[in-house]
This record gives C-alpha cells, sequence and structure tokens, in this order.
C-alpha cells in the first residue's frame, strides 16, 4: 500500500525556520500498526493522520515512531494549514477530535489557531 505522506514546517516565519511534522489525509483505511509504521519510517516528531469524524469536523490521530500520543500542538498547526491550502476548511471555524477529546480550531487569514 502506498501512502503520500507530506510534510509541513508548522511555525516558519517567510520561508525560514519552523516545526516539521508528516500530515497523512484521507487516513480512514489505515489500522493504527499501519499508522505506527509509516510515522517509524517518516522518522519526524510526530506524523498526523487524519480521518473522518462523526464528533467534529475532522479526526486526527498523532503517532511518533515510537508510539500513539494524545496531541502535539505543531502537528494541529501544520494539518490544518495543509487543509486549508487545499480549500478542506470552508469556515472560520473548525474542529478536530482526538484520542483525548475534541478541540476547536479557529481559522484568521488562513491560518489556524487553538
Amino acid at each position: 500500500m502506498q501512502v503520500k505522506v507530506k510534510i509541513i514546517n508548522a511555525f516558519v516565519d517567510g520561508e525560514q525556520g519552523g516545526n516539521p511534522a508528516g500530515v497523512v489525509l484521507d487516513a480512514d483505511a489505515l489500522s493504527s500498526v499501519q499508522k505506527q509504521y509509516i510515522a517509524a519510517n517518516v522518522g519526524l516528531s510526530e506524523t498526523a493522520f487524519v480521518s473522518r469524524s462523526s464528533q467534529a469536523d475532522f479526526k486526527l490521530d498523532f503517532f511518533t515512531p515510537n508510539r500513539q500520543i494524545a496531541h502535539c500542538g505543531h502537528a494541529t498547526i501544520a494539518t490544518f494549514s495543509y487543509l486549508e491550502q487545499l480549500g478542506r476548511i470552508p469556515q472560520p471555524e473548525t474542529s478536530k477530535e482526538t484520542i483525548d477529546g475534541n478541540r476547536r480550531i479557529s481559522m484568521r487569514n488562513g491560518e489556524p489557531y487553538m
């Protein structure tokens, strides 16, 4: 199975700096074992997997190379920045479901805020 992983730098100042995170869209068919394998191969501190949610606008699962974690700030910012670039966030308020509950994300001038 081929999976596209987009590397997005969060907290970039122009073209400088940033904190990279892997982002996998449309991850509904991936098991936790597959997500862990992908995150280990990506090798970044965190990789976010985006799926459909019945509780929020998006479901995000976060994996380090070694384990699943409940939340990751920079991977959330990276993911919602990417979703915004793709035109997948039509409203200024959106939300994410994670294993530790739902959280609201505000979009301001195309940038996500938690």
